[in-house]
């Protein structure tokens, strides 16, 4: 997917998250573990080292086409979220 600067955006999925006690949705990204394009991704590269593995979903073992993810919304490995 072309990022608008001539390169293109690591595979993902743009995640909307909206629950009773939230007053405004909460916008983030889930990528792939061990996709060699993270590396490249113009958006992820704008969250800290240390933060990025809140926004990895990882293969289930033994499963290929199985993915999990956690999306926590406070405390100590609480999801990145974006300002949109």
């Amino acid at each position: 997917m072309p990022d608008g600067r001539g390169g293109t955006q690591a595979p993902h999925v743009n995640v909307t998250v909206f629950a009773r006690g939230l007053l405004k949705h909460l916008y983030t990204r889930v990528y792939f573990e061990g996709e060699p394009a993270n590396a490249r991704d113009v958006v992820l590269a704008l969250v800290p080292v240390e933060r990025r593995g809140t926004l990895l979903a990882r293969p289930l073992a033994g499963r290929s086409d199985e993915w999990c993810v956690e999306i926590r919304l406070q405390g100590e490995a609480e999801t990145v979220f974006f300002d949109v």
